[in-house]
């Protein structure tokens, strides 16, 4: 009857309270190492950033809002794929401070010349490749520092 519902809510609002508490700990303490880290880099050129670079030829052919996702699915890909890295955590760690260059390449067979230069200098990114049509499109490195600037990139405009 009631009273047996009674038990079941009661021991469901000790757990839940139970998750919050443990939930509010984890975050004080993301809070506090988060906190940590923003002082330890506290001016821009300290801060990670993340190079994206675009197709330019595709901006001719693709509707705007197609290109910016493909930046987008290198840019989340490279973050996700390389999450363990401590520049990476730190790049996640300031949100309000994150920082991207977007370069151009030319086209396809310059943004693979680029991809296969940055695996050469062994900067760890990601080449997007559009699926189904297996078009490569964009390609995003993991966070570095400024004064890390991949190489291969230095030659690259901004995009425009």
């Amino acid at each position: 009857g009631i009273f047996a519902m009674a038990g079941r809510v009661g021991s469901w609002v000790v757990w839940a309270t139970l998750m919050l508490d443990e939930l509010g700990s984890l975050s004080a303490l993301y809070a506090v190492r988060t906190r940590r880290m923003r002082a330890t880099m506290s001016t821009a050129a300290e801060l990670p950033r993340q190079w994206v670079v675009l197709r330019k030829d595709l901006r001719s052919e693709w509707p705007a809002g197609s290109v910016v996702a493909q930046a987008c699915h290198a840019s989340v890909a490279a973050v996700w794929e390389h999450r363990d890295d401590e520049l990476t955590r730190a790049y996640l760690g300031s949100l309000e401070r994150m920082h991207k260059v977007v370069l151009e390449v030319k086209d396809g067979a310059e943004l693979e010349k680029v991809a296969a230069k940055l695996t050469d200098e062994g900067i760890a990114h990601w080449l997007w490749i559009e699926q189904p049509e297996g078009i490569p499109t964009c390609l995003a490195t993991k966070p570095y520092l400024k004064q890390d600037a991949p190489a291969a990139l230095k030659r690259l405009k901004l995009c425009s």
